[in-house]
């Protein structure tokens, strides 16, 4: 099903990789920055560097929590984390016109993802067993999702967060940014030991043919953008859309060469 809404992505700014090692390090160079909107980069850049250092306080508060050492995760992100923002419009719709998918149910690839959504915005729901429940935003507050790479950590204690965005509808358009903060594409998130209370709670890693998660982020993430930009893919990368690459979780999908 068709996601609506618009969206600018705006990626770790560096350099491309011209002799890639790994399929994933496509995903990795410089942006295009609108020459329409010269403030863009400045007010962008300097936002990704507060939810970053958010984001780290909140990893080395989970290791705490899970009782491990507080830079058990610090290794995954000292060489060129992996971080994303986006800025998002969902358009608003009538109700009768469509079938209100915003962003269909997912789960975000990677470890946190922090997320502003405008006040007084709805439409954002969490799966919770076979219920969504709407999460709505609380003034001066951002919403943490857990990603796939901390349910592999701990062996399934915490779970990816099942998520989705339903579209507005009426007049007002809905505005929201995530921040993604992950390892470098080609870091591996250690399994953690974790004490007996909480090893007994772990669920295992979700066992799902159709979204095979893995350790090493930028597999995950490649994972994650063939499935659900699969005619930009195609259109830009017809080899890794072709033959067993397509087989979501086949070793030459993940793993190329």
């Amino acid at each position: 099903r068709q996601d609506w809404r618009e969206q600018i992505d705006i990626g770790a700014e560096r350099p491309a990789i011209m002799q890639p090692d790994h399929a994933w390090d496509i995903l990795e160079g410089p942006n295009q920055w609108p020459a329409a909107l010269p403030e863009l980069r400045d007010v962008t850049e300097r936002w990704q560097e507060q939810m970053a250092a958010i984001a780290r306080r909140l990893l080395h508060a989970w290791a705490a929590a899970l009782e491990q050492e507080e830079t058990v995760f610090d290794a995954a992100f000292v060489t060129s984390p992996s971080t994303l923002l986006k800025l998002i419009r969902y358009p608003a719709v009538a109700p009768d016109t469509r079938d209100g998918q915003g962003v269909g149910a997912h789960k975000d690839p990677g470890v946190l993802t922090l997320l502003w959504i405008e006040p007084g915005a709805g439409g954002l729901e969490v799966q919770r067993d076979s219920a969504w429940i709407e999460a709505r935003p609380v003034p001066g507050t951002l919403v943490v999702n857990t990603g796939e790479l901390l349910e592999w950590a701990t062996d399934g204690y915490l779970r990816a967060t099942v998520h989705r965005v339903l579209s507005p509808t009426g007049t007002h358009d809905r505005i929201s940014v995530p921040f993604f903060f992950n390892p470098a594409l080609n870091a591996r998130i250690p399994r953690l030991e974790l004490p007996a209370s909480l090893r007994r709670a772990a669920r295992g890693v979700e066992d799902d043919p159709r979204n095979v998660i893995t350790d090493c982020f930028g597999a995950n993430l490649l994972k994650a953008r063939l499935r659900a930009h699969p005619d930009v893919a195609a259109r830009h990368h017809p080899d890794l859309v072709t033959s067993n690459r397509t087989q979501p979780g086949t070793k030459k999908a993940i793993w190329p060469g």
